[in-house]
């Protein structure tokens, strides 16, 4: 029997546990229409770049050395924000997705 385990993290939960801040892309898909990605992560306090693969792979290794992943886990796999949204005309707020979910089997 395999049991799947989801983990649902803030933004802000990824990127202290990454030590990177999350890079967003935004593409006008219709005029009302705007769809947000992660499109990659940049170092804290530098200007490096780091894949989103790679990124996420340490805060897999983070979690699981805080003993919330059990230590034979090797494969998981992971979501980041996604969204698309409708502008309304009188909408200036900017909206970020907010959620991260990390999944593995046990």
């Amino acid at each position: 029997m395999n049991i799947t385990t989801i983990i649902e993290l803030e933004n802000h939960e990824v990127e202290d546990l990454a030590n990177a801040k999350m890079v967003f892309s935004q593409e006008h898909l219709h005029n009302n229409i705007i769809e947000t990605c992660v499109e990659c992560f940049k170092k804290e306090g530098s200007n490096k770049i780091l894949k989103i693969e790679d990124t996420m792979q340490k805060v897999f290794e983070n979690i699981k050395q805080k003993g919330i992943i059990p230590k034979q886990v090797v494969d998981f796999s992971f979501i980041m924000p996604s969204c698309e949204r409708v502008i309304h005309k009188n909408d200036n707020k900017n909206d970020v997705p907010q959620k991260v979910i990390i999944s593995f089997m046990s």
